[in-house]
């Protein structure tokens, strides 16, 4: 994404064919990351460049959703501050906003942690509260409804917040999902109900807000092929589509 935007569309033609020729959507796009390296400040103009680019491929290939994480370095990192911390993220989505003003992207925070086991801290966007102040601020400053929030399921198990009571929160801003599961002490990627989320707490208060987006697993650790034989890859994929129908039904019914 550093290239040219012919060059970008070129090397992606092969997927996006196959997308066209099923009738196939792009719910949403996952920009790399981090946007932020203490000691090399170079990374962040590049990585502000390279989010640029992928905010123009969404709109040309129809992508609603684009999420970033924004910089979520251990509160306890000596080399930034909290302040700093919160100047380098508003700097990272307030620089975004001319692009998404040309455009019908949506640019969606995410909740996220640092750490893992019983060092887990909460990072940027943890708190509900904090993350709807930053998309609201956004919005008011772009001057329409250029950003939202994408949930991760198991990055809110991880900080132990309750969906039942972070989602509502959240309302309205909610425009994606990152459906996954662990046991509450690292981000495991597997798949629902392998873990310890509740999830009838998770689809009955995604019904209660309302809720009408895409259902989006991010469950690849339950199909890496260095953890479990080829021959269950396709079992696993038929049980997270089992899943998935399940959640639509309960959110939907």
């Amino acid at each position: 994404f550093e290239k040219d935007m012919d060059e970008i569309m070129a090397h992606y033609e092969n997927e996006l064919s196959y997308i066209r020729k099923y009738n196939l959507e792009i719910s949403q796009m996952h920009a790399p990351f981090p946007c932020y390296v203490p000691g090399k400040p170079f990374v962040f103009d590049y990585m502000i460049n390279v989010y640029k680019k992928m905010i123009l491929f969404c709109e040309k290939v129809g992508c609603k959703n684009l999420v970033v994480h924004g910089l979520t370095v251990p509160r306890n990192e000596r080399r930034l501050t909290m302040s700093e911390i919160d100047g380098i993220n508003d700097r990272l989505y307030t620089s975004l906003i001319p692009e998404l003003r040309e455009t019908n992207v949506t640019l969606c925070l995410e909740n996220l942690f640092a750490g893992g086991g019983s060092g887990t801290i909460a990072g940027i966007c943890a708190d509900p509260r904090e993350a709807v102040e930053m998309i609201d601020v956004y919005n008011q400053i772009a001057g329409k409804e250029c950003f939202g929030f994408c949930l991760d399921t198991g990055h809110m198990n991880l900080v132990k917040q309750d969906p039942r009571k972070y989602i509502p929160i959240i309302g309205h801003r909610l425009k994606a999902l990152h459906i996954h599961d662990n046991s509450g002490g690292f981000d495991e990627h597997k798949a629902p109900y392998t873990g310890t989320i509740e999830w009838r707490d998770f689809y009955n208060t995604l019904k209660q807000v309302g809720y009408a987006g895409d259902l989006s697993f991010e469950t690849f650790n339950q199909v890496r092929l260095s953890v479990i034989d080829k021959e269950l890859v396709q079992p696993w994929l038929d049980l997270l589509a089992t899943i998935g129908k399940h959640f639509r039904n309960k959110i939907q019914g």
